[in-house]
């Protein structure tokens, strides 16, 4: 367990595809952020829930913190989780995300070390709501949203960040990155969900999420 690198989910989107609190959808049985948190917990000693309603989640029996910069998106929520965690480092995740598994979290901790910012890359793109964040990149981000920029992106040019290819964290990147955005999306985590449940050897490496 990487003692030194907290978890902090991120649950303070406004679900506008979805229509409903996404984090809070259920999931086999259990909201989906419970899947989440429920992995986090596994592998940091420290996690916590970001997020503006903090009535409705504290049911997780975890500090729930809220966006001290208001308004201002994922950036922002990235910043209240840094400014609460007492350690100098937190893989945050979104709260979308039910499908994140323990060794590729463990694995992004061990490339990430002494990275300000370590992004997995997957299908070109970087995940930024499923990286490594150092402490060290509050006041960066306290500069960014106080020039209105609010892309995470845009904290590439003021830190050490390193670029992760998805291949070095799992064989089943299509897995952990999967989000619930939209009722599709939904629909799909709920096959996922029933198969995973009932034979998790369905979730082997090389395994599809159709």
């Amino acid at each position: 367990m990487p003692s030194n690198v907290a978890g902090i989910i991120l649950a303070g989107g406004q679900s506008r595809r979805m229509g409903r609190e996404k984090p809070l959808l259920d999931l086999g049985g259990r909201p989906v952020i419970a899947w989440i948190a429920e992995v986090l917990g596994q592998v940091f000693p420290e996690v916590i829930v970001v997020t503006n309603k903090p009535d409705q989640y504290a049911w997780l029996g975890l500090r729930t913190v809220s966006d001290v910069i208001k308004g201002q998106g994922p950036l922002a929520g990235i910043h209240a989780g840094l400014l609460a965690i007492s350690r100098p480092q937190a893989v945050v995740v979104g709260g979308d995300m039910p499908f994140i598994r323990q060794e590729p979290l463990r694995r992004l901790c061990e490339l990430g070390s002494g990275y300000d910012i370590a992004v997995p890359s997957w299908r070109g793109l970087p995940e930024y709501v499923h990286a490594l964040y150092s402490r060290e990149c509050i006041p960066h981000i306290e500069d960014c949203l106080a020039s209105g920029e609010r892309r995470i992106i845009a904290l590439r040019d003021r830190v050490q960040e390193i670029v992760i290819p998805a291949e070095k964290l799992t064989s089943v990147p299509e897995e952990i990155f999967f989000n619930i955005n939209k009722p599709a999306d939904y629909l799909l985590a709920q096959r996922i969900a029933r198969r995973r449940l009932a034979d998790d050897t369905d979730y082997r490496p090389g395994g599809s999420l159709q």
